[in-house]
């Protein structure tokens, strides 16, 4: 490895880590409002939030690590190219792919740990993520309801004893509006869980009694039970088993799943739009040192934030499109790898041709070109602008 390519790598390095360390805090940002809310009554907020946060690191950094290779390679090369090191290395013989080769050894190791990321530390971080969120709404509701206080939740006011021991609690008093009355239940003892599927939480009862009052505040009735269950009957059983749906299996288990064998809940469609997806990440890496090097070359010395600008947005729209093309692959609307490869390859015969043009044929970079046809076509538009409020007011035209 010559000095020159030692210097591009470090200098690649330091922005690339960077820009993955800032993506993932201002990724995180939004979601700790949500997490906190989450741990606001756990029996211990600290711990249960650092191994959500921890869990969600896998799902954030595979969104980051593709933009920041592409933004790292855009600023180094730019960086690059105001010192006047580009000119210097091109006019020592030295060529732009040469130049671009860090970039690539760099992509490729990015490559390796995102099929890492995406194919198992994703998967098991999201199931785990889950598990905790869980475990925590289960902890949250008896916590509120072990205060020994009345305790509100929509039409229902709960009073729970705290002197059983273990996980039960007891005596329990609901107070409960209906329509025509009001309802009073009171159990022995009982203990709270968390519905899955709907994230309800259900209070089961053991030896109790219910009442109903109506409209005249004549009691109507009086049922006694062994055992219920208030907002739905459910069991206290641990979270269910990984692999729920798609995003919580690893690559290897989606590769034996092609045919919908071994998970019979992912369908073969939404299973191998899931797999084409995580592959076609991979590659996309491959291909961005080809477009972040062309973007980021001025010739110049005023800096520019055009490329950093498009590519952001060309990122976030070859997201939205890798999204929407899983879908229809999931759908089975096309056929799972159709729709993710055709826009890998898309981008990679316009990477190919914009390499080409900036490193085999001699004229201003790419992004210079394109500002100023963008200027162009500003003062042109401008000049219509003021021909048309001539004619409309009379008006003299500033030439």
């Amino acid at each position: 490895m010559g000095l020159l390519n030692r210097y591009l790598i470090g200098k690649a390095s330091v922005n690339i880590t960077g820009l993955i360390i800032f993506a993932i805090i201002v990724l995180l940002l939004e979601r700790l409002l949500r997490i906190f809310q989450i741990v606001a009554n756990s029996v211990n907020p600290a711990g249960d939030a650092t191994a959500m946060i921890v869990n969600l690191l896998p799902h954030y950094l595979g969104m980051a690590v593709p933009m920041a290779l592409l933004l790292g390679g855009i600023i180094t090369i730019d960086r690059f190219s105001r010192t006047s090191e580009l000119t210097s290395a091109m006019g020592a013989g030295v060529s732009l792919f040469h130049m671009t080769r860090p970039f690539v050894w760099l992509a490729m190791l990015l490559a390796i740990l995102t099929l890492f990321i995406e194919g198992y530390l994703q998967p098991v971080g999201r199931y785990n993520y889950r598990s905790v969120v869980h475990q925590v709404k289960q902890q949250s509701f008896t916590a509120a309801l072990r205060e020994g206080t009345f305790t509100t939740v929509g039409d229902r006011t709960f009073f729970a004893g705290t002197d059983k021991a273990g996980d039960a609690m007891g005596p329990i008093f609901i107070y409960e509006k209906i329509d025509d009355g009001l309802r009073i239940t009171t159990a022995t003892e009982g203990g709270l869980i968390v519905r899955e599927e709907t994230e309800d939480p259900v209070l089961q009862l053991s030896e109790g009694q219910t009442y109903q009052i109506i409209g005249d505040r004549q009691l109507d009735g009086d049922f006694s039970f062994e055992s219920s269950g208030i907002a739905g009957a459910a069991s206290e059983n641990a979270f269910r088993r990984r692999g729920d749906d798609e995003r919580e299996l690893t690559s290897l288990e989606l590769i034996k799943n092609m045919d919908g064998s071994e998970f019979s809940q992912v369908s073969p469609n939404v299973n191998n739009a899931a797999l084409h997806l995580r592959l076609g990440r991979a590659a996309l890496l491959l291909i961005l040192p080809f477009i972040a090097v062309p973007f980021g070359l001025n010739y110049g010395r005023n800096p520019s934030s055009a490329g950093i600008f498009i590519g952001v947005v060309m990122l976030v729209s070859l997201q939205k499109a890798l999204e929407f093309a899983q879908d229809l692959g999931a759908n089975g609307v096309i056929p799972p790898w159709l729709g993710i490869w055709s826009i890998i390859g898309a981008v990679a015969l316009f990477a190919a041709y914009l390499f080409w043009k900036s490193a085999f044929k001699m004229g201003q970079p790419p992004l210079t070109t394109v500002q100023f046809y963008f200027s162009l076509y500003i003062d042109k538009f401008k000049k219509r602008i003021m021909s048309l409020r001539h004619l409309i007011t009379g008006a003299p035209q500033n030439v």
